[in-house]
């Protein structure tokens, strides 16, 4: 009969317990994306990629489920470009060419402005012995790759949010 009754009464509580968190995932509402290569000594991708930064940008809203304002409750996104460089070295070829894109994606909730998840991201392509014949791709066609994987991880550390703190509890 004790055992009956504690196990009633907790069900109880637990159903009138108020939720203390709204689950995911969340649409993103706002994205901003700069480029920081300060840390670098001559750096000269924005020289052939002045774009870089936009063209993230706009791969990030095509892929991600964004609502800028109406709606569900969004998380907002902070992309900052790191680098590019050619085998660790920022000075790119004459030709523009480059084997690695590195950022810092932070998802913050939009209720508070708080980081809820940050996390680098780092592309490194590298050449591989196939037994067929192959050909590099050109250089634009390599740069559009790169976005479009970097937007997609960034986009995924966004739905890897699952959960934020109730509206209530915010604004306490």
């Amino acid at each position: 009969m004790f055992k009956k009754t504690l196990t009633a009464a907790g069900i109880a509580l637990i159903a009138a317990t108020p939720v203390l968190a709204v689950e995911g995932p969340f649409p993103v509402g706002e994205i901003a994306t700069e480029t920081n290569f300060d840390s670098m000594k001559n750096p000269n991708a924005l020289d052939y990629y002045p774009e870089v930064a936009a063209d993230i940008n706009a791969a990030i809203s095509e892929r991600a489920k964004v609502d800028p304002g109406m709606g569900e409750r969004p998380v907002d996104l902070e992309v900052r470009i790191l680098s590019m460089r050619l085998n660790d070295d920022p000075v790119l070829t004459g030709d523009g060419a480059f084997n690695m894109l590195e950022g810092l994606v932070t998802v913050e909730d939009s209720a508070n402005g708080k980081t809820v998840i940050s996390q680098p991201i780092l592309l490194n392509a590298e050449e591989m012995e196939v037994p067929y014949l192959s050909v590099s791709p050109e250089n634009r066609d390599f740069y559009n790759a790169m976005v479009l994987a970097f937007a997609d991880r960034a986009v995924e550390i966004a739905n890897s949010v699952d959960e934020l703190p109730d509206l209530e509890q915010v604004q306490k």
